[in-house]
């Protein structure tokens, strides 16, 4: 039998420069630093052994943001990659974005655009299938990286089954 899976901890993204990447995530989401480590002091061997990376890479500085009741957020900057690489679109293996729910994505858009982020078509409502009910809009952070903003009260799946995708809990 498998160990007992608790949930996604945290979302690592390497960013070109973690004080822009900290700023854009406390502006847009309001996240709140919870600690930062500094500059790795490891080897060639931990750098591609343990992480991965080609081995003359370090690790410049790491810090784990906590944006609202879900998963963390881990912000690492890195030396010795080319810092000018783009982020793989959506359509692309390997492609990711990452989706917060906020309270109401119109009220959201409406604060953002005001403090210059720039948003793709939207926001959008699903009307019909399984994601009824879902307001989304997509945006890129400053270095790339494709996000989204989701508000919903209700799903069109939930009527046919009592499985439930995590979401926030409105304080009462």
């Amino acid at each position: 039998m498998a160990e007992k899976v608790y949930g996604m901890h945290h979302i690592g993204i390497t960013v070109p420069d973690i004080e822009e990447g900290i700023r854009f995530f406390k502006a847009v989401f309001g996240a709140v630093e919870v600690f930062r480590t500094g500059a790795f002091d490891v080897d060639e061997s931990f750098m591609e052994r343990r992480l991965g990376t080609p081995p003359h890479t370090r690790i410049r500085d790491l810090v784990f943001l906590r944006c609202g009741a879900g998963t963390n957020v881990e912000l690492f900057e890195y030396s010795g990659e080319d810092s000018s690489a783009r982020p793989r679109r959506n359509s692309e293996i390997g492609g990711t974005h990452l989706c917060f729910e906020v309270e109401d994505v119109f009220a959201s858009v409406e604060r953002l655009r005001a403090e210059g982020v720039e948003f793709l078509d939207g926001p959008n409502t699903v009307t019909e299938g399984p994601l009824a009910g879902f307001n989304w809009i997509y945006f890129n952070a400053p270095w790339g990286q494709s996000l989204e903003i989701a508000s919903f009260t209700s799903l069109g799946y939930e009527k046919d089954t009592g499985e439930r995708i995590w979401r926030a809990k409105p304080e009462t």
